[in-house]
């Protein structure tokens, strides 16, 4: 767990960061690394979904198909 936390001196040009700001004020560059990353979250619960499905629909299309899910055919 300590990886995580947060240095208190700049990556980039070792200024103190006492603050735990995420830009460094002097240098205004990123302070620390990114503790999180894209990979992180897709080795997580919520990266692993299998159930989402993606497909493109005219807006007509859906919303007629929102109708008949709601209230049958009409």
């Amino acid at each position: 767990m300590k990886e995580l936390i947060m240095k208190k001196k700049c990556i980039h040009c070792n200024h103190p960061n006492k603050e735990g700001w995420f830009y460094c004020k002097k240098c205004g560059k990123k302070a620390s690394e990114s503790i999180f990353t894209t990979n992180m979250y897709m080795m997580s619960a919520m990266g692993k979904r299998t159930d989402v499905e993606m497909s493109v629909q005219s807006m007509d299309q859906n919303t007629k198909e929102m109708r008949q899910r709601l209230y049958g055919n009409i």
